[in-house]
């Protein structure tokens, strides 16, 4: 969506898969601005609001989620926004078309917020990036973050760590006014864009267990407590294969694969979802970021004992490097050496490389073994000791 807002995907048509009219043709009633008001489990029957019950033999719960409001006066004005889903950024980009936008404001540093202060850099808008925190997405190294804040300084994108907002106003010279902790700031735009939060306010109206993580708990076949009730996406939990626990990871390429193995379940095969070990990536201008697994603090709650490192390398064989900086931070256990976690950053080559480290931790490698694995070798893509096998030789020689 902040491709959509920022112009470099045109027509927003792009990000609808099917529409109600094609899901019609195969015989599916897909009712769109339908609002389901109860659920009655003992009876099967669906309670629409201003509309018909519907009775099920079997229902899947895809409730996601809801972005997360501050709760500070002024945040419901108009220009204020949250980007949550294609309506969102329908609205949103329809204001700025229409309200010819100088100033923006983006109140959170996470992916939403790098992703769209270049978006809105895009359309020739200054942008201010604030969070409450001391740094950029804060799950990424500190030394990593150093980085992600040069690159925003030199896009003329200004980031004010721990500042607290504190109300919105109607602006005088700007549509609107931010007040801080630090002080008031004019925009004529503000992005909300501090994380979800699950929906899971039917699914505990019937009376579905909730995990710990908050989200509706199910199986490794999606099903929930309820018989003939499922759950998939951002309103349930998913089985991280690094920590073993069930956790919440809200992403889009989880919710696909939690829908079709639901899916293949309700028609009649016997379909398990693997897991996942928490794969993202993220683009900021012209830096890749992106990371997989724990963190040391989510390995030590885990019962892990972490040890960790970091190298700076080449995306590239060193004949053909143009001063190109790749950092690549590696997480493994010290007992037993395995592969916990892994960051990376660069101008290129930062999400391959996490893509090959989530293989590695899917499979379950440790140092050793990462630190001969068989890779594609070619100077305009590695060196023939690429960055991985360097970063894992490095973090097995200190542990």
């Amino acid at each position: 969506m902040p491709y959509y807002i920022g112009d470099v995907i045109k027509d927003y048509k792009r990000l609808v898969i099917r529409t109600p009219e094609e899901f019609q043709k195969t015989g599916i009633d897909a009712r769109i601005k339908t609002t389901v008001e109860a659920i009655d489990p003992h009876k099967g029957m669906v309670h629409l609001l201003n509309g018909p019950s519907l009775p099920y033999d079997i229902l899947v719960m895809a409730t996601g989620a809801d972005a997360v409001r501050l709760g500070i006066p002024g945040e419901d004005l108009e220009g204020v926004f949250t980007l949550r889903n294609l309506t969102d950024a329908l609205k949103m980009k329809s204001y700025l078309n229409e309200k010819g936008c100088r100033k923006a404001i983006i109140i959170g540093a996470g992916y939403i917020g790098m992703e769209m202060c270049e978006a809105l850099k895009n359309l020739g808008i200054e942008v201010k990036v604030l969070d409450i925190l001391p740094r950029p997405v804060i799950r990424w190294d500190a030394e990593f973050a150093k980085l992600i804040l040069e690159e925003l300084s030199k896009n003329q994108v200004a980031f004010l760590a721990e500042t607290k907002p504190l109300s919105i106003e109607k602006g005088n010279s700007s549509k609107l006014r931010l007040v801080t902790n630090e002080g008031v700031l004019d925009a004529d735009m503000i992005l909300i864009g501090v994380g979800t939060k699950r929906n899971t306010k039917l699914a505990e109206s019937m009376g579905l267990k909730i995990g710990k993580s908050g989200a509706i708990q199910v199986d490794a076949f999606q099903r929930t407590s309820s018989e003939n009730v499922y759950a998939v996406g951002d309103c349930c939990e998913v089985f991280h294969r690094v920590s073993r626990k069930w956790v919440y990871y809200p992403l889009g390429d989880i919710a696909n694969k939690q829908g079709r193995i639901a899916g293949q379940n309700i028609g009649g095969l016997s379909s398990e979802f693997p897991g996942i070990v928490g794969a993202q990536s993220f683009k900021v201008f012209n830096l890749e970021v992106a990371a997989t697994g724990l963190t040391e603090e989510e390995a030590e709650r885990d019962g892990f004992q972490p040890a960790s490192n970091m190298i700076w390398g080449l995306p590239v064989g060193r004949p053909m490097a143009r001063g190109e900086k790749l950092g690549i931070k590696l997480i493994a256990d010290k007992k037993t050496a395995k592969l916990l976690g892994a960051q990376t950053i660069g101008e290129k080559g930062a999400v391959q490389r996490i893509n090959s480290l989530s293989l590695a931790l899917w499979c379950g490698l440790n140092l050793d073994e990462i630190s001969y694995v068989d890779l594609a070798y070619a100077p305009p893509f590695g060196g023939a000791w690429d960055a991985i096998h360097i970063a894992a030789q490095t973090l097995r020689a200190k542990i």
